[in-house]
Parts: structure tokens; C-alpha cells; sequence
């Protein structure tokens, strides 16, 4: 290992999880139909919109599970080519979490 890995701080959620609107927003006039967000989450939250008659292309990606989202993850935005995923700014929502270590 050329560099050391960052330790995962564990977290443990002060709310349910259905009480806290961290998702991400996809913006369609961004979302170039690329599907890395899709690849690259493990938790399904994103799928792709329905296909629209006449459409030569693939659809826009869509948030179709926001609450399958970890709160305060947001490496779906890191893995966007276009820039058009984005989060609610991160501070307001560290008061949902404890952190056990």
C-alpha cells in the first residue's frame, strides 16, 4: 500500500431515517444519461427516467429511492462527469449523526 487508507468513522442515526432529507438532486439539463451514478451506488438510489417515445438517446437518470441514500455520503457527485449531481449543504445535516468512534 502506497498510502495509507482513511478509517470509516461508524455512525449511528439520531432520527429515522425517513425523517431526514439528505438525497441527492439530479439536474436534467446536466445529466448526460452517462449512468455512473447508477453503476457506482450500492444502495439503488438512482434509476433511469422512463423512456420517452422518439427519444434516439438514452433517458435522464432519475433519484428513485432518496431514502436508501446514507446520510452525509455524497461520492455519487465525485463520480458525475457532468456535474449534475448535488447535495444539501453537508453541515446542516451533521446534528442527525453520532459518530461511535
Amino acid at each position: 500500500m502506497s498510502e495509507p487508507q482513511k478509517k470509516r468513522r461508524r455512525r449511528r442515526l439520531k432520527a429515522p431515517r425517513e425523517e431526514i432529507a439528505w438525497f441527492p438532486v439530479i439536474d436534467p439539463d446536466l445529466c448526460n444519461s452517462c449512468s455512473s451514478c447508477y453503476d457506482y451506488c450500492p444502495k439503488d438510489v438512482f434509476s433511469s427516467a422512463a423512456v420517452e417515445d422518439g427519444l434516439k438517446r438514452r433517458p435522464k437518470m432519475t433519484v428513485a429511492n432518496p431514502y436508501n441514500c446514507i446520510v452525509l455520503c455524497s461520492a455519487c457527485m465525485k463520480v458525475c462527469a457532468a456535474e449534475a449531481i448535488s447535495f444539501p449543504p453537508r453541515d446542516d445535516f451533521e446534528h442527525y449523526v453520532d459518530y461511535l468512534d
